[in-house]
């Protein structure tokens, strides 16, 4: 029986991880890292205080709140080039499922912006942050789900 390749993807807010896993007991390897200062366009596109606007002098003005906040908008702008990143490795790699790790928003980020190929590949999601895990590490916090 052939053993099953893993696609697995740590991320945060700002950085993001791709290992791999090519078996049972093979334990899990880094191939790729990216953190969000790699992508201009998201530190880019944003004011710094919300619009504002004023008609004449002792005229009432008027303040726009954002319809999200910079955080909020950061996160799924990040989650986009992330779940990019991740479905080119998946392709061209050749793996037969994923597995995801991410803190519980940005989690949430991943979830909507998978593609349906990823979503049928999809084994197991955690929701818990693993960026900053030692690589040799990461096998024990996946020991079931890269056992089946």
């Amino acid at each position: 029986m052939k053993p099953k390749k893993t696609l697995i993807l740590l991320a945060s807010e700002d950085r993001m991880r791709l290992c791999e896993n090519t078996g049972v007991g093979k334990g899990v390897r880094e191939f790729a890292a990216k953190s969000v200062e790699d992508y201009d366009d998201i530190a880019a596109g944003y004011a710094d205080m919300p619009g504002r606007g004023q008609a004449a002098p002792g005229v009432a003005g008027h303040k726009f709140e954002r319809p999200t906040s910079e955080r909020d908008q950061a996160r799924g702008d990040f989650a986009t080039h992330v779940i990019a990143e991740t479905a080119q490795a998946f392709s061209a790699g050749g793996y037969d499922r994923l597995v995801m790790a991410a803190a519980p928003k940005m989690l949430g980020e991943l979830r909507q912006s998978l593609p349906k190929g990823l979503k049928t590949a999809l084994l197991e999601d955690l929701a818990k942050d693993l960026t900053n895990t030692p690589e040799a590490d990461l096998a024990g916090h996946f020991a079931d789900v890269l056992a089946v």
